[in-house]
């Protein structure tokens, strides 16, 4: 049976009653599913994104023993620690591996010298051997030869182990479901059923296939690590974590050839930093920040973090000469911690929680290497509602016994790679390899055979699933394994059931995934000019933005209008944005279309910049604005280009003043559906509940309450947008930092003039009539561009536009939800200028803007 048919078949069952549902697909998560099934239950995972998605993929690829917990005294958790990680050697040989380490250390360092060593003489009694001996600069030169080599500096040897993170998520779910288990990923948790004033299930929503079920059970447990007050605010309880991120460097072990694992204080603070060799690279880490932004949005590193990782690199292994251009990638993780107030994060407790709260257990913070012993904690707290969990030995073995592969072909380090990595699976893996799959993959230890074992096996739902996560060719190949792109999808895409679309559509997500979350962010990144209002937050643009931007304010009759001047030469491009963003939405695709054209972007509604005053609100008042902007400060005709609301607005302008309009682009506009089109239920509903009087201003308030700035307005983008892991990071940096200005005034100031926009918006798309003399009296030439993908606006409604103007270029661009100049600015633009070529002769009118 095929993952595709697996999932299907899981699905149709989850009408049926439950023990046990588990939500989150992590670490956590797993550990528990894995002792329920032992126990006999019948259990279900399910995960809203993929399976270790978060912090379990994303972790310091460590199984430790805790050493930095003895200078807090807790000596306890780190013989737990030690415990669970020789259990784990034992039992996962092959996939967690034993790592020398050492802390190099100083006399300089007076005081916090004596006491690393002190530590590490304690933790070494702790593992049940006598401490070794110190390494002197003689023996480390010989160790590590590219350490820094200075008088006094002692390496003390200490033991620790790796892991491939993700993998060992992956082995125990696999475990789990052999034993009767069942787990879905990229399914997410709506709502929480409540009977009798106790959770009783779950509402689940499939993000693949676009469908629901109501699931009961007689427990649930809340394993979503960092996400877990995200949940319990389903039961309107306090927050209790502090998220922490912390990020990490990859480079090539060719060029950072490394045989221990290294760890020594910054040179900027005490806080340790290791680097060690993992897979077939050196691994450089951690940071440990607060994290701000959205949990939602896929982490990345920050350009302060770089340098603060490079600086360490460079303080002890000068003699390298390594610099940004040998790091391979980079990632970046949120860890669950419990938040105590401590000042410095590094300070804050690694302890893991357990609460249980209207019958809902949570279960969160904690470290990967004790995930036994906390989901054991975990379903201690679920005995009075389920006795047999009562009969569970909490000494009992945890991973199975992987079987020999003394026959098949390989190194012995290869076929201890596949035992460790995939268990009872190996066999299968090795006999369902063709011709040569069961060589490397060039510059690491991945078969072949890996590949397509994932891809035919184990859930893949999308290209990073299987790259980032299920082997890990992205981090530790150059530009994300690009290379080997057509190799991997010679032997992926028929096991995964994609046509060619499909793979070019995952394919170009992927490689946009990567190089805005794995790869350096650019350096340095180009301030936004703002002469009129100095108070607004700088905006960082792409490297390829060339032009300066500034921001400006032009009064106008209706308030004051903020605007962005991208510069350029050419034609005047006008860009109207939708109802829940600002002039900041074109930030992606402004600075493109500057080769072809002079590019300003406004801000009327939405969360931008502009106050909501009176008349402005409205679909007729905007038009107006559109008009007085188009005459005072552009002086002449121009191409408009408007996005969902700002595309309504275009086109009532474009038909009614046709002087002022030289082109239309029309982009996903807000339309009405063609009669007896059948709308998303879901988004239907939330358009709907957002715009009601009353309740969409407190729908609006108590988003911005749980989510803050960020999260009001990724609700807002996901309310259209098929694919919000798309949307540059910078976009949604910036939105935020607007709303976040806007939220002191909510409910009753900024929300309410958005809702008034909204109805105003579904008011006009109602009258039909009205909009369809719209489209017939455009006299500019037009195009329309639509994505497929498009969860807010049907598809049926731009088909039955275009049917209405055939004389209009039509563009339906297949991957593409709501906001296409976001999702893939570069598609979007050629799109643009290519039309642009054929379709307008170059204006006679000038297009010299003057300012106010």
């Amino acid at each position: 049976m095929s993952a595709s048919t697996e999932r299907e078949a899981l699905w149709g069952a989850l009408a049926h009653p439950w023990d046990l549902i588990i939500i989150g697909g992590g670490i956590t998560g797993a550990s528990v599913l894995r002792e329920a099934t032992r126990a006999g239950l019948k259990a279900l995972l399910v995960e809203q994104r993929d399976f270790a998605w978060g912090t379990s993929s994303r972790s310091s690829k460590l199984v430790h023993g805790g050493l930095r917990y003895l200078a807090n005294g807790d000596v306890p958790m780190v013989r737990q620690s030690i415990r669970e990680r020789q259990r784990l050697m034992a039992e996962g040989n092959g996939l967690v591996v034993p790592l020398d380490f050492m802390l190099t250390s100083h006399p300089r360092e007076g005081g916090k010298h004596w006491q690393g060593r002190a530590g590490i003489f304690v933790y070494e009694l702790l593992t049940g051997r006598w401490p070794r001996g110190n390494h002197a600069p003689p023996q480390l030169r010989e160790l590590e030869p590219s350490l820094v080599q200075e008088d006094g500096l002692i390496g003390v040897p200490y033991d620790e182990a790796w892991v491939d993170d993700a993998r060992l998520v992956l082995r125990i779910l696999r475990e789990a479901v052999a034993a009767g288990g069942s787990a879905l990923n990229h399914v997410r948790v709506t709502g929480l059923l409540r009977e009798e004033g106790r959770v009783a299930g779950v509402e689940l929503t499939d993000t693949v296939g676009q469908r629901s079920a109501t699931v009961r059970a007689r427990a649930v447990v809340n394993a979503t690590g960092v996400w877990a007050d995200s949940v319990r605010a389903h039961l309107s309880a306090a927050p209790k974590l502090r998220p922490l991120r912390g990020s990490h460097l990859v480079f090539s072990s060719q060029r950072f050839p490394l045989a221990h694992g290294i760890s020594f204080r910054h040179p900027r603070g005490d806080r340790f930093v290791c680097i060690m060799p993992w897979e077939d690279s050196t691994l450089v880490g951690t940071t440990d920040l607060d994290h701000q932004p959205s949990l939602d949005l896929e982490p990345s590193i920050s350009p302060e973090e770089v340098t603060y990782l490079m600086e360490a690199v460079e303080s002890r292994f000068p003699a390298l000469r390594l610099t940004r251009d040998d790091v391979v990638s980079c990632y970046a993780g949120v860890r669950p911690v419990i938040s105590s107030g401590a000042s410095d994060p590094s300070k804050e407790s690694r302890e893991h929680l357990v609460l249980e709260e209207e019958g809902l257990v949570t279960v969160t913070g904690g470290k990967l290497t004790t995930c036994r012993a906390i989901a054991h904690d975990a379903l201690r707290a679920l005995r009075r509602r389920i006795p047999e969990l009562a009969a569970l030995k909490p000494e009992g073995p945890f991973l199975d016994t992987a079987p020999s592969l003394e026959d098949v072909p390989l190194s012995a380090e290869a076929r201890m790679r596949l035992q460790g990595r995939y268990g009872a699976d190996a066999p299968a893996l090795v006999a369902a390899a063709r011709p040569g799959e069961l060589a490397p993959v060039p510059g690491t230890s991945t078969l072949w055979a890996e590949l397509r074992w994932a891809a035919r096996t184990e859930s893949v739902v999308h290209l990073d699933d299987l790259l980032l996560r299920r082997v890990r060719l992205g981090l530790l190949l150059p530009r994300g394994g690009t290379a080997h792109l057509p190799a991997l999808r010679a032997i992926c895409q028929q096991e995964l059931g994609w046509d060619d679309a499909r793979w070019e559509s995952e394919a170009r997500a992927y490689l946009t995934l990567w190089h805005t979350h794995y790869a350096l962010p650019e350096q340095p990144h180009l301030p936004m000019e703002n002469e009129a209002t100095p108070k607004l937050p700088p905006v960082r643009l792409a490297s390829s933005q060339t032009n300066p931007v500034r921001v400006r304010t032009v009064n106008l009759q209706g308030g004051p209008v903020h605007y962005a001047d991208y510069g350029g030469s050419g034609p005047t491009l006008v860009m109207l944005h939708g109802l829940g963003g600002c002039h900041l939405n074109w930030l992606p695709a402004a600075p493109l279309l500057t080769k072809h054209a002079r590019v300003l972007a406004l801000d009327f509604i939405g969360f931008g910049r502009t106050p909501m005053a009176g008349r402005s609100v409205g679909v007729a008042g905007q038009r107006e604005m559109l008009h007085h902007f188009l005459t005072e400060v552009v002086g002449g005709p121009a191409v408009l280009v408007g996005n969902s609301w700002g595309g309504l607005v275009a086109l009532a302008h474009a038909a009614q003043a046709p002087e002022t309009t030289a082109g239309l682009v029309l982009v996903s506009p807000a339309q009405p559906p063609p009669r007896g089109t059948r709308l998303d239920p879901v988004q239907a509903g939330r358009l709907v509940l957002h715009t009601m009087p009353g309740v969409g201003e407190y729908i609006l308030w108590r988003d911005g309450k749980r989510g803050g700035a960020r999260g009001l307005f990724m609700d807002m983008l996901t309310l259209g947008c098929a694919d919000v892991r798309r949307v540059p990071q910078e976009v949604v940096e910036e939105n935020t930092a607007l709303i976040a200005e806007r939220m002191e005034r909510m409910p009753l100031g900024h929300s309410a003039s958005y809702l008034r926009a909204t109805r105003s918006m579904i008011l006009t798309l109602l009258g039909r009539s009205r909009f369809e003399s719209w489209v017939r009296g455009v006299r500019a030439p037009t195009l329309l561009v639509h994505g497929r993908q498009d969860r807010l606006v049907p598809v049926a409604s731009s088909e039955a536009l275009a049917a209405l103007r055939p004389d209009w270029s039509f563009e339906p661009m297949e991957d593409m939800g709501h906001v296409p100049q976001m999702e893939d600015a570069p598609r979007f633009v050629e799109r643009m200028a290519r039309w642009m070529g054929e379709s307008m002769a170059a204006p006679q009118h000038s297009t010299a803007l003057a300012v106010r």
